[in-house]
């Protein structure tokens, strides 16, 4: 969650000197809001604003520091979103200097000193993203720094000071979730997130700004509990993801796209906790519905947004978990339908998976070693002779994913197992089989070394 610095208007009795920098700032950073393809575009607009600045006609003082340091901290948003390492690096370095800019004031107003803390915020959300041991711990310090100052405005009578020290109390906690063994969530965490909450209490949560920064910090209460070993712990989590769902559907305005990705992913996690429970009739149902729900929204999106995808995947490996669980006591003809569906959904993932990673994303290996499993188990239970189509489609023997390499092997087995009981071991589908299983457990070729000249 990135901050802005404030920039207050001027009276419009008094025009000011620096107004048209202060234009070109609010430009710039509109057009980086607006559309993240813009950002190079936004770049240049707060360098724009920044060589207005530099005019030596213009008085230095209070408020020329704290557009320099308006236009370098948006600056800085601009280039950490473009998710390069050269635009974070960048970044940070930008957030150095606006902080450096905002602490020359000399006599800064509570609205500067929230300023200094939006940068230190911002320094914090910057490593945070980086994921690496050092950095978390960084951004830590940096959200700790931020909430020491927010904690001596007046944020109760402020609505933008209530709403950053709660967004940076949702941050801190993200950070000590990070940080943690996903199993045995910290309670410093929870306490993070809780303190979040309460900031929020008795606000509107039907306006956008308050409704969405509470869903935000509900999820994420879920997703820190969701891998809990702590039965209470995944019990809290389902409830703190139906609270999600309950405070967005509150919202007054239903057209802001992030708000639809949320719910999205409320419900797909939702699924995901439900579909490792206790199966009952009521959790198997909620689980098809939740996913169902999910994949509906996030529909069309899945190929340019990676949230997206990664919300897909998770549905995808939900829905088709309670497929496994009701297939075994339909109908033939239900049975068929419930597989084809399976099919669909499965291949379809795996498809995603290579799409993404082939631009180069990371993290999505998991998924799908998860979609190729079940795959393997639905055709292995209802269409073994398909089971080696399905394998060497999605399984690059080349340079074989491991995890999923052992699925198709102990997948084979097993369906060769239930031929031998069925009296089956010599027929043409078996004989297939055992060839696709001979493939799988070949060592993958070594690259031939150059040949020395003599």
């Amino acid at each position: 969650m990135v901050d802005k610095a404030e920039n207050e208007d001027p009276s419009p009795e008094t025009p000011s000197p620096f107004e048209p920098a202060r234009k070109a700032i609010a430009k710039a950073d509109a057009t980086a809001q607006r559309d993240p393809r813009a950002i190079e575009e936004a770049i240049k607009g707060f360098d724009e604003a920044l060589a207005l600045l530099d005019d030596a006609s213009l008085e230095e003082g209070t408020e020329k520091q704290h557009l320099r340091g308006w236009a370098v901290m948006g600056k800085a948003n601009a280039q950490v979103n473009t998710h390069t390492k050269e635009g974070i690096e960048a970044g940070i370095q930008g957030y150095q200097e606006a902080l450096k800019h905002f602490e020359a004031i000399k006599e800064p107003n509570p609205s500067h000193l929230a300023d200094i803390a939006a940068v230190w915020g911002n320094i914090g959300h910057t490593q945070f993203r980086t994921g690496q041991k050092e950095a978390l711990a960084q951004a830590e310090n940096c959200f700790h720094q931020a909430i020491s100052i927010l904690e001596k405005l007046p944020w109760k009578e402020n609505a933008r000071f209530r709403h950053q020290l709660a967004a940076t109390y949702l941050n801190l906690g993200n950070a000590f979730a990070r940080q943690s063994n996903p199993a045995k969530p910290e309670v410093r965490t929870i306490n993070a997130f809780e303190a979040a909450l309460r900031i929020l209490e008795d606000q509107p949560v039907e306006e956008f700004a308050i409704g969405s920064l509470v869903a935000n910090i509900r999820s994420s209460v879920g997703r820190a509990l969701m891998w809990s070993s702590d039965k209470s712990n995944l019990q809290q989590a389902v409830a703190s993801f139906d609270e999600t769902i309950r405070v967005l559907a509150k919202i007054k305005q239903k057209d802001d796209p992030r708000l639809a990705m949320e719910m999205a992913s409320a419900h797909a996690n939702r699924a995901n906790l439900l579909s490792r429970a206790q199966p009952s009739k009521e959790s198997i149902q909620e689980t098809i519905s939740s996913s169902e729900f999910a994949l509906r929204i996030v529909k069309g999106h899945e190929e340019n947004n990676l949230l997206a995808a990664e919300v897909s995947l998770s549905a995808r490996r939900s829905l088709c978990h309670a497929f496994g669980l009701i297939i075994g006591g339909q109908s033939a003809e239900k049975q068929q339908e419930i597989h084809d569906k399976a099919s669909d959904l499965l291949e379809d993932g795996l498809k995603l998976v290579k799409t993404w990673e082939s631009r180069g994303a990371r993290g999505l290996r998991p998924s799908a070693q998860h979609l190729f499993h079940l795959g393997c188990a639905f055709y292995c239970t209802q269409q073994p002779h398909f089971l080696p189509e399905f394998v060497n489609e999605n399984l690059n023997l080349e340079e074989p994913d491991q995890v999923m390499r052992e699925s198709a092997e102990r997948t084979i087995k097993e369906a060769l197992s239930r031929m031998e009981k069925a009296d089956a071991a010599d027929s043409e589908v078996a004989n297939v089989l055992k060839k696709t299983l001979a493939k799988v457990e070949a060592p993958a070729p070594k690259e031939e070394e150059p040949k020395q000249e003599a």
